[in-house]
C-alpha cells in the first residue's frame, strides 16, 4: 500500500491532516483529468473542490484493495459528468474545443492540433487514452476508475490511438503514446 493510500485510510479513521496530504498528493492528477474533460478553465477549480468534498464525505465507503488515485479519479470523473449534466453542456462541445485551441495559440501548431484531436475522440476512448497514455495510470487502475474490465480499457486505448494515427499521422501520435 503506497503512502497516499495509507493516508486515505488514516483520514477514514478521522485524521484530517492525512486527508490534507491526500489532497496535496492528488490535486495535480485531478486538475489534469478535469482539463482533459473539456472543462472551461473557470469550472476546473469548482469541480476539483467538489471532488475533494465528495471524497471527504465518502470516506466511509472506502474498502481495502483500492488505491487512492483510482478512488479520487473515479470521484473526479463522476463530478465532471454531474457538472456537464447540471450545466446542460455537452462534453464534446465544439465551441469549448475552439476556446481551448484559441487559448493555446502560442503553443506549437502540432501540439494544439493533437489536443484538438484528443478532445474530438468519443468520451470512452478519450478517458481511457488520457488516463493511460497522458497521465500514466496502469490499465488495472484505469479499469477501476472507469468501472470496466482491463481488456476493455486496452481496447479503448488502442482504438483511440488508431483514430489519432489516422487523423494526425504516425509522427505526432508517437510523441504521446
Amino acid at each position: 500500500m503506497d503512502s497516499v493510500t495509507r493516508d486515505l485510510f488514516l483520514a477514514q479513521d478521522g485524521d484530517n491532516e492525512a486527508f490534507t496530504r491526500v489532497m496535496q498528493a492528488t490535486e495535480g492528477d485531478v486538475r489534469r483529468f478535469c482539463a482533459w474533460q473539456n472543462l472551461h478553465r473557470d469550472d476546473i477549480d469548482d469541480v476539483v473542490q467538489e471532488t475533494f468534498l465528495r471524497a471527504y464525505r465518502g470516506l466511509h465507503t472506502l474498502s481495502y484493495g483500492i488505491t487512492c488515485r483510482s478512488w479520487i479519479l473515479t470521484i473526479a470523473r463522476n463530478t465532471c459528468v454531474d457538472h456537464f449534466r447540471k450545466s446542460g453542456q455537452l462534453r464534446r462541445n465544439t465551441k469549448a474545443i475552439e476556446r481551448h485551441v484559441q487559448s493555446h495559440q502560442d503553443d506549437a501548431t502540432t501540439t494544439v492540433a493533437l489536443e484538438q484531436m484528443i478532445f474530438s475522440l468519443p468520451e470512452v476512448f478519450r478517458d481511457a487514452f488520457v488516463l493511460v497514455r497522458l497521465m500514466g495510470f496502469s490499465y488495472d487502475e484505469v479499469a477501476a476508475i472507469l468501472g470496466c474490465p482491463r481488456g476493455t480499457v486496452q481496447s479503448r486505448v488502442a482504438r483511440a490511438r488508431e483514430s489519432l494515427m489516422l487523423s494526425a499521422g504516425n509522427e505526432q501520435v508517437s510523441k504521446v503514446s
